[in-house]
């Protein structure tokens, strides 16, 4: 399942396995800041074929921001972080992985393959929001971005 832009730029990809938790963080998203534009897909695969497509009109070559789970099904968050690296239109793009493990291993792994940051995914509806809007003010307004 994805939810995927044709025409507008996308400021956030979500790639996430948990459909309740897309929904909660899409309900999150619309309190912080009703002008982000969004997208997301439910597994690791599609991920990679939308992000090894990298043509020069795709919505998702400008992303400001990838908020990426560690624990993937099929194509890990880990081996698609990998591939974002790896992908010249992508490889400066800020990658937060929005995990539920709170392991040491874990986040040295996520920042040993090229993460930004590491989040542990909140409890409860008012935190999910704080959190997201504080990923959201600085990756999105606050950060500088490569040109």
């Amino acid at each position: 399942m994805s939810k995927m832009q044709s025409e507008k730029n996308v400021d956030l990809f979500y790639i996430e396995d948990n459909e309740d938790f897309i929904d909660f963080v899409g309900i999150a998203l619309k309190k912080v800041d009703t002008s982000i534009n969004y997208s997301y897909v439910t597994d690791g695969l599609q991920a990679k074929e939308i992000l090894e497509r990298g043509q020069a009109d795709s919505p998702y070559k400008k992303a400001k921001l990838i908020l990426l789970d560690y624990n993937l099904p099929g194509v890990s968050g880990m081996q698609l972080l990998d591939r974002i690296r790896s992908e010249s239109y992508l490889k400066h793009t800020p990658v937060v992985v929005f995990s539920s493990s709170d392991n040491p291993q874990d986040i040295r792994n996520a920042y040993s393959h090229g993460a930004n940051a590491y989040v542990v995914k909140p409890i409860g509806m008012a935190n999910l929001k704080d959190t997201i809007q504080t990923v959201c003010d600085f990756w999105l307004n606050k950060n500088q971005r490569c040109s």
